[in-house]
């Protein structure tokens, strides 16, 4: 069973596609888990598409490509909003939507009836919020969450969306060295942490922070569909025991990095490695262009050929 990482897709249609269809490739001969790691929504005009793919696909239960899905800070929102929203309140209107919920809200709203929603707010109300594997690197073994390690993980998740526990800001909202966040602990010196949340402009898609032990796979597609497009690095992880398989796509539907994270040391694909990876891409599969339009509007047109 081969198992990958994303986190922070953020509605990127391009990325997603380009992914998932990679992975549904593979999954034809090989057995596949894939763990997104939170914030799958907001910001991207396509994010009700893709949420509504990924709970079709998590339901349809595809026992050679299964998918664990992990909440993030935007999940955490888009819930308490809804559930603000049941109840007649407002509370968590401004947060959500500044942060990019609004094209999550109108999706859902266009495409799914009140009861098909609820069912939505259900679902991500029963994510899980971080995972623990049984493979290590650097002989301990890799916990995925959104944005810190949990200070004291079980084996099997304790922890969901719809919980009311004060661990879960610090699970989802944590980033260090930022002045308008509280929660700055990201690490934990028993565990090999892989995190998203905090974009990163590093060419590979990723960061790794020796000093708390964590790897930082945001590599910025929210910054890219919000029109920062220099953010055109995004990396999908594969765990193995002891190293780690780093594949970077970008928005046009190509693999334009490949490298083996081991023993803290980053080591590049060699070019037949790397030929071979893309052999998986789907080539009917024709990305768009992410344009900035009228009045600050960010929308899509077909590559120019």
């Amino acid at each position: 069973m081969r198992k990958y990482i994303i986190s922070d897709i953020h509605g990127n249609g391009n990325l997603y596609y380009s992914i998932m269809s990679y992975l549904d490739n593979i999954s034809i001969k090989e057995d596949l888990t894939l763990y997104i790691n939170g914030d799958l929504i907001d910001r991207g005009i396509e994010s009700g598409e893709i949420l509504l793919d990924i709970i079709k696909r998590i339901k349809n239960n595809n026992p050679r490509f299964k998918i664990i899905y992990l909440g993030g800070n935007h999940e955490d929102m888009m819930y308490k909003y809804y559930k603000d929203k049941l109840r007649g309140g407002i509370n968590n209107f401004n947060l959500w939507y500044e942060n990019g919920g609004y094209v999550t809200d109108y999706a859902l709203e266009d495409l799914l009836n009140d009861k098909e929603i609820q069912e939505v707010i259900d679902f991500i109300g029963n994510l899980d919020l971080y995972y623990k594997f049984n493979e290590k690197i650097n002989h301990k073994n890799i916990i995925l969450a959104h944005s810190s390690c949990p200070i004291n993980p079980k084996d099997k998740c304790d922890m969901k969306i719809k919980d009311n526990q004060d661990e879960i800001n610090y699970l989802l909202w944590s980033r260090k060295n930022d002045p308008y966040i509280p929660y700055h602990i990201i690490g934990n010196e028993k565990y090999f942490t892989i995190i998203g949340h905090t974009p990163n402009n590093n060419p590979f898609g990723f960061v790794y922070d020796k000093e708390e032990n964590f790897l930082n796979i945001d590599g910025g597609s929210s910054m890219y569909v919000s029109g920062l497009f220099y953010y055109d690095h995004y990396p999908l992880i594969e765990i193995k025991d002891n190293y780690l398989k780093i594949l970077t796509f970008n928005n046009n539907n190509e693999i334009i990095y490949g490298n083996y994270f081991k023993n803290n040391k980053i080591i590049p694909y060699m070019k037949e490695e790397l030929d071979k990876e893309t052999k998986y891409l789907d080539k009917n599969f024709h990305p768009k262009k992410l344009v900035e339009l009228e009045d600050g509007i960010i929308g899509y047109q077909d590559w120019k050929k």
